[in-house]
């Protein structure tokens, strides 16, 4: 319940912030909005209907039953135009702990709801029964005012309902009861206005219901219901004066307003969906016409759906029909574009045939290019020369180490026969430590002679703080080392390990230490070594 009050607090104060964008294209918007977040408004509505079955279930009302006969009609009230069979249930059950107070207003007061409930229904016979059985004059004025409001409806559906034979009749008397609101109402009160817009709405007064709607929507007061109702009217009348574009505002309007009240009984999406229908706008028509069809089923409105019924298949069929025509356009587009391909084809053929006649007029274009072809042959070479001499240093370096492994051989042939002085001076004249030295010295001369500026590339991966800078630039160090094997494609850490004489794990340490310091990400800085040039 709470995720469903802020998302409804969101929709309606992100709508309100732009309330005084009144465009129709505004509108659209708004109702996709709000219709996005219908479920959640139903929900806060159905949280609110539990608190008061709760109330209801859990309370004792022995000699309470007014108490009990209130909450009822709140109830009924909830579900007055949300669900008709738990409305009409909740009526019933008010109707009969008012017969059971003995309170004569009180039973004219539920007879009134449930009529309004059996004509939101569609139970127009059944409506005026239930009229015919209340006394007005039982009732307060504002409940003896919402009596003739249902009475005037009653009236006036019928009269828009059947044959126009009794059309006259029934309209006759919807003006009658709207007089008496005018007698006995307040003036300045909603149902008042509302009356005498219905009375004009209903007489094809369209001019005087816009007065009297447009003076309703410039009150502050209005609930979204009465705002909703209003609208609804409006848009209707404007429908009448071919005023289209007036008259989908207003639908809109009313619309969302439904939605912010949860009203499921409702007639504007209807309309505006056949509106829009008949204007040729398919795609939202299917939309206004499939939410009006899921309002009249949740409700139960047998005669909402019965309309419904008679311009759905229409809008339906017509998007079918929209869509088969696309299907057509479509199928129609791939036929033109193969034929296009298709010559697109035939014109490369010409224009490579075209472009081999040129190619005859090149000539010296052609020998540009194959004396430039000529010159990267020569640097190929070179490269070459240089891979044979970094190959060949290598070889010869690997070449000594093994023979220092001969000596160490005949040295232990030496102990074995026992010759210790001779062992002890060919001991001394090799210095294992001092022999890598200089392996590492002239692969450090060699390398920066293939690579002479491998040092300041290398330092321009880092920041100045963590450069390396050297008195002697003629060699390298351990870090610089790794980098330049890896440069010559020495990439395998046991393979650096076994040339600069290290463990697996710490090659592994200075290469993550001297990456972490560069300003580049591992991968970056990887290819930045790699593209470092040679000579």
């Amino acid at each position: 319940m709470h995720r469903s009050f802020i998302l409804i607090i969101f929709v309606l104060v992100s709508l309100n912030s732009f309330s005084q964008k009144d465009s129709l294209a505004f509108q659209f918007a708004a109702a996709n909005r709000y219709l996005e977040a219908k479920d959640s408004i139903d929900q806060v509505k159905k949280n609110r209907i539990a608190l008061l079955t709760d109330s209801l279930k859990h309370s004792n009302f022995e000699n309470r039953e007014s108490e009990e006969y209130n909450l009822l009609v709140k109830l009924t009230k909830e579900y007055e135009y949300f669900v008709y069979d738990s409305a009409f249930q909740y009526g019933n059950l008010a109707l009969k702990v008012a017969y059971d107070l003995k309170d004569a207003s009180s039973i004219a007061a539920a007879k009134t709801n449930l009529s309004l409930i059996l004509l939101l229904r569609g139970l127009y016979k059944e409506t005026i029964d239930s009229i015919q059985t209340i006394d007005p004059l039982l009732l307060e004025p504002k409940k003896r005012v919402e009596f003739y409001s249902v009475a005037y409806r009653a009236y006036y559906d019928l009269s828009n309902s059947r044959w126009g034979y009794y059309a006259p009749k029934y309209r006759e008397k919807g003006d009658f009861y709207v007089q008496k609101i005018v007698e006995q109402g307040d003036a300045n009160s909603f149902e008042y206005q509302l009356a005498l817009a219905l009375k004009s709405q209903n007489n094809n007064a369209n001019y005087e219901v816009r007065k009297y709607c447009t003076g309703l929507l410039s009150r502050k007061d209005l609930s979204a219901h009465q705002a909703a109702i209003t609208n609804c009217i409006l848009g209707i009348s404007y429908l009448k004066l071919q005023e289209k574009e007036k008259a989908r505002y207003h639908l809109l309007k009313a619309t969302v307003d439904d939605i912010k009240s949860t009203t499921k009984e409702t007639l504007a999406a209807k309309v505006l969906a056949e509106l829009l229908f008949y204007d040729g706008d398919l795609e939202k028509a299917n939309r206004f016409i499939s939410e009006a069809q899921k309002d009249a089923v949740f409700y139960g409105s047998n005669a909402r759906q019965l309309e419904i019924s008679f311009i759905r298949p229409n809008i339906e069929a017509a998007v079918l029909s929209k869509v088969e025509k696309e299907k057509k356009i479509i199928s129609t587009i791939s036929i033109i574009v193969s034929l296009l391909a298709f010559l697109l084809i035939l014109f490369s053929f010409i224009i490579y045939r075209q472009v081999k006649e040129v190619k005859r007029a090149r000539k010296e274009i052609l020998e540009s290019n194959r004396n430039l072809l000529q010159l990267n042959e020569m640097l190929r070479e070179l490269s070459k020369i240089k891979e044979e001499y970094v190959g060949y240093y290598f070889n010869f370096s690997s070449q000594f180490i093994e023979k220092l492994d001969g000596m160490k051989k005949a040295i232990a042939r030496q102990l074995i026969t026992k010759q210790y002085d001779a062992i002890e001076q060919e001991l001394k004249k090799y210095n294992a430590k001092k022999e890598r030295e200089n392996l590492f010295e002239d692969f450090d001369r060699i390398f920066l002679k293939l690579f002479p500026d491998f040092v300041n590339s290398f330092n321009l991966l880092f920041e100045e703080k963590d450069r390396i800078v050297f008195k002697d630039t003629a060699c390298l160090n351990t870090d610089l080392r790794i980098f330049a094997l890896i440069r010559l494609g020495v990439n395998d850490n046991e393979k650096i390990a076994g040339i600069l004489n290290f463990s697996v794990n710490t090659i592994y340490t200075y290469k993550t230490k001297i990456r972490n310091r560069s300003s580049y990400p591992n991968e970056v800085f990887d290819e930045k070594i790699m593209a470092i040039k040679s000579v």
